[in-house]
């Protein structure tokens, strides 16, 4: 039992909706983050409220009763209502299993965990599998605050609080109101009898939070009591939303459609007469899912972070990032049916252009919107030729070569001293923008890994836009009999940077970035980045001699390392205060969707060189680790950021937009592979 604790405990269950909404909670159900929680809602502009955090669910049957739920306190949990749980799923949406003690078939009782797609609502089902009457009593654990904030001790005053019985013609309804925030929300139940019932549960203890050095203390309250039965094998459903409940049974039904078509794991909890349901539950970490099944499941993940017509870039706390969505999108480029939303995604960004960049990072949580990247623009300009080759449209070439010469115009006209275009084609970052790529992290705006001078990833992004560029003007079938200046420009800078770029080839890699024409000596994933991309400007031998010194040095079975542990400044953990894991972020910290890049510089260096079965054996390989997690249960999604040596449990963000598309990518370029053999 110990064991498998510790097991669940670690490890996180995430639902979203395409409002950028979301429920997150541990494998065992005990809220380890301040974002823990039944139901957090999302407005288009990405402003959540922390409403539900979780339920009191006593159990009750011929004069005995155990709690299912655990609330973690500073010095103990209570109650234990982990003990009682059997096992959990965290796909294809979080299942529990409970029982009374000892575990046995006759005390059974399922709970599910679901949300509605388009709006902010959450369905908690349960179901009797065992072979007694049940008697259940549950009491809602509100928060109704910001999401990123916890309620002080003693905060929570019963005269910020209004409680009504809502009128409907199916099922009980109710609401609750937090007069000093304007919250709300709405509840409804099957069936069941429910009453006004107050009860605080104080100084609840957030041990992740206060790892990281945040408030790990706060207060919840119940405010209603919701009692009813379940017959053997009967179910029942409680919804939560921030909106009124109008049609209970049709929010039931199309909640339930949403995950319809999904795979069950092997041993999800059935009753079957004559058999018994703890005999069928797998302990012995096999596979929950077949190789389809799984691919399912990881396209469901993939599309967890569609939100408000963007990518939120990662659950909990992340809004929208330019960065991360163009990244991101790439994956959804292997959807059929999501071509029209990538579409719609990309014209978007062309609204926001300023200057020839697209936002870093939209207005979000009360912090400000910033221009403060530049390759976000450039991966931008690529998909654009993407998106045009995709869709075959005479016209959207137009609007889409519009986009990009605006794009380009505004680079080339750059006065505000960020960056420069060197007089031998490469684009150099200044100090004052030292943090403009991916490697962003600043304390007290001092840069930890400042890239100015001309960064490798940069300029392989700058060499690729302005080929999109010309490919675009070809592609879209209305090539000028003459060049314009614009073309003439860039295209002399092209060919600048196909000569230049080689001032970052040092011998068996490429030099992080040039300040002046002096390389920088570290060794990081941003030659990945470089050589991953479609325009390659090192020679295949290069790329051979690059991805093994990577492999040696860089990959790890969780993603790949930020910098070389031979450097000196290589942080071996990501864990402390912020200050201490913002020094360690880019410092030798393994990134999962660098997994991404890493792949795709092996297929530059290898394709055409080994045969498609031992390119696919390989591919396989590198991402053994989260495919086997996926199938055998262990994880609901690939998070941000592992430790930089002994990578074992994640950290950072527990759901990351470009994590799951790196590998949405990498399975996707597989099946190719397998069509091909075919």
């Amino acid at each position: 039992m110990a064991d498998y604790f510790l097991e669940t405990h670690h490890h996180e269950w995430i639902l979203t909706n395409m409002k950028g909404g979301y429920a997150l909670g541990t494998g065992n159900l005990v809220n380890q983050r301040k974002y823990h929680g039944l139901l957090v809602a999302s407005d288009y502009n990405f402003q959540r409220k922390h409403l539900v955090s979780g339920m009191e669910e006593l159990v009750e049957w011929r004069g005995d009763s155990f709690f299912m739920d655990s609330n973690n306190y500073s010095n103990c949990i209570y109650p234990e209502g982990f003990l009682h749980l059997v096992k959990s799923w965290l796909r294809p949406y979080p299942i529990f299993l409970f029982s009374s003690l000892p575990h046995n078939d006759d005390i059974l009782i399922r709970k599910e965990i679901m949300m509605d797609e388009k709006s902010n609502s959450v369905m908690i089902k349960y179901t009797n599998l065992g072979s007694h009457k049940l008697h259940l009593c549950l009491r809602p654990k509100f928060t109704m605050c910001n999401h990123h904030q916890i309620n002080a001790p003693g905060s929570m005053q019963a005269e910020d609080f209004e409680h009504n019985i809502l009128p409907a013609s199916r099922g009980v309804h109710f609401r609750t109101k937090r007069i000093s925030n304007f919250i709300e929300v709405y509840g409804a139940i099957s069936k069941g009898e429910v009453s006004q019932y107050t009860q605080y549960y104080f100084d609840v203890f957030y041990p992740w939070e206060a790892m990281s050095g945040y408030a790990g203390v706060g207060d919840q309250a119940a405010f209603w009591q919701i009692q009813f039965d379940l017959g053997v094998n009967e179910s029942n459903y409680i919804i939560f939303s921030d909106e009124p409940i109008n049609d209970l049974t049709s929010y039931i039904k199309s909640i339930g459609d949403r995950y319809a078509m999904l795979p069950h794991p092997v041993d999800y909890p059935e009753r079957v007469e004559e058999e018994m349901i703890l005999d069928k539950l797998d302990y012995h970490d096999q596979q929950l899912f077949t190789d389809q099944e799984y691919l399912k499941i990881l396209k469901f993940a993939l599309c967890d972070f569609i939100a408000n017509d963007d990518i939120v870039a990662g659950y909990p706390w992340f809004g929208a990032w330019g960065r991360d969505t163009m990244v991101s999108i790439n994956a959804f480029f292997h959807i059929p049916e999501m071509l029209g939303y990538c579409e719609q995604i990309l014209m978007k960004y062309s609204q926001y252009i300023k200057d020839g960049r697209i936002p870093n990072m939209f207005p979000e949580s009360g912090l400000e919107g910033n221009y403060d990247s530049m390759d976000a623009t450039l991966w931008y300009v690529i998909l654009l030729n993407k998106l045009g080759r995709y869709k075959k449209d005479s016209q959207l070439w137009d609007i889409l070569l519009h986009i990009v010469e605006e794009i380009f115009k505004g680079i080339l006209e750059h006065k505000g001293g960020l960056f420069e275009i060197r007089d031998d084609g490469l684009l150099n970052l200044n100090r004052e923008f030292a943090h403009a790529t991916w490697m962003d992290v600043r304390i007290n705006n001092v840069c930890v890994t400042p890239r100015d001078g001309a960064p490798v990833e940069i300029n392989a992004l700058w060499y690729n836009a302005i080929c999109s560029y010309e490919e675009m003007i070809g592609q879209s079938g209305k090539s000028p009999s003459r060049k314009t200046k614009l073309m003439k420009t860039l295209f002399e800078i092209r060919d600048k940077i196909g000569v230049s770029f080689q001032k970052f080839w040092i011998g068996d890699y490429l030099a992080d970035r040039l300040v002046g024409d002096e390389p920088v000596l570290e060794f990081r994933p941003n030659s990945l980045l470089a050589v991953a991309l479609p325009k390659m400007l090192i020679s295949k031998q290069q790329a051979q001699q690059l991805f093994e010194k990577a492999k040696d040095e860089l990959y790890t079975p969780y993603g790949i390392r930020t910098l070389s542990p031979r450097d000196y400044k290589f942080h071996k953990k990501y864990y402390g205060t912020q200050t201490e894991r913002d020094m360690a972020y880019h410092q030798g910290t393994v990134w999962a969707w660098l997994i991404g890049p890493y792949c795709g510089t092996y297929l530059k260096a290898y394709k055409g060189i080994k045969p498609n079965e031992e390119i696919k054996n390989d591919l396989s390989s590198f991402i053994a680790t989260f495919r086997n997690s996926f199938m055998k249960g262990h994880i609901a999604s690939i998070a941000e950021v592992w430790d930089g040596e002994s990578p074992h449990f994640p950290k950072g963000a527990p759901a990351q937009a470009w994590s799951v598309a790196a590998l949405y990518n990498i399975e996707s370029y597989i099946q190719t592979l397998d069509s091909e053999e075919s």
